[in-house]
């Protein structure tokens, strides 16, 4: 029996540091940069970066003042501040200093879900979990990895759960679930991958029938061992509904 781990995300303290780390880069590489006048500058979303630590960090020394669409909105506030952090990374190509960037909203998107609020911004935290996915290879981390994710699926707002965008096949959430699945499926742990071929099926049920048809053909391409072939078989079967014409 596999024993249990649990992913290792930074705290907020240490991410404040690493992120003042990257702000010199940034700001270094800011000015080679042609700017439009349209854009926030970079200092200015800096410092609203900072504000968001000192506020997280001021809401874990006096939680009890703090309710949960509090924790929401400041999260909120968070995630949209680095999203122009990365988008003024990747125009700067600074692409190191975004893909670190990108790391840091898994800082925010643990917070909020320690201090029970909800996400509501899901792409830079996508972003972030399929660059960790592609650096992890045991199945301990795995299995973590799988398991961090379906605590931020869970924790997603309502908005986000409705899968309105249904015939947008890059919206955020889509690739969440689908990210995790492949996550369980590599880590090899029956367990897993029928916790969380299960929950794929109730969060994308348009897309699930697809996700198991491509991991039938994964299993031949890549020789997955035969237990984990026929779980993945068991959840073909479930969902290859034939079409009628």
């Amino acid at each position: 029996m596999m024993a249990s781990m649990e992913l290792q995300i930074i705290s907020l303290k240490d991410a404040r540091e690493k992120f003042v780390q990257l702000c010199e880069r940034l700001i270094e590489a800011e000015k080679s940069h042609v700017h439009n006048s349209a854009e926030e500058s970079l200092p200015a979303t800096i410092a609203a970066m900072n504000q968001f630590f000192e506020i997280a960090e001021g809401v874990d020394k006096r939680h009890a003042n703090f309710v949960a669409n509090d924790i929401t909105d400041i999260g909120e506030h968070g995630l949209s501040i680095l999203e122009k952090l990365i988008y003024q990374a990747e125009a700067n190509k600074s692409l190191v200093e975004k893909n670190s960037l990108q790391e840091l909203s898994l800082v925010i998107a643990d917070w909020v879900i320690k201090n029970d609020g909800h996400i509501n911004i899901l792409e830079p935290i996508v972003d972030a979990l399929a660059q960790l996915a592609n650096a992890l290879k045991e199945p301990g981390e795995l299995i973590a990895l799988a398991d961090f994710m379906g605590q931020i699926a869970d924790a997603c707002s309502d908005s986000i759960k409705q899968d309105i965008e249904i015939t947008n096949m890059h919206r955020p959430w889509r690739i969440l679930n689908i990210n995790r699945g492949i996550v369980a499926t590599r880590s090899h742990h029956s367990g897993t991958m029928r916790q969380v071929f299960s929950a794929l099926i109730e969060a994308l049920p348009m897309d699930a029938p697809g996700f198991f048809k491509e991991g039938m053909s994964e299993m031949v391409r890549l020789n997955y061992p035969q237990p984990v072939r026929d779980i993945m078989q068991e959840y073909f079967d479930q969902t290859d509904m034939p079409q009628i014409h």
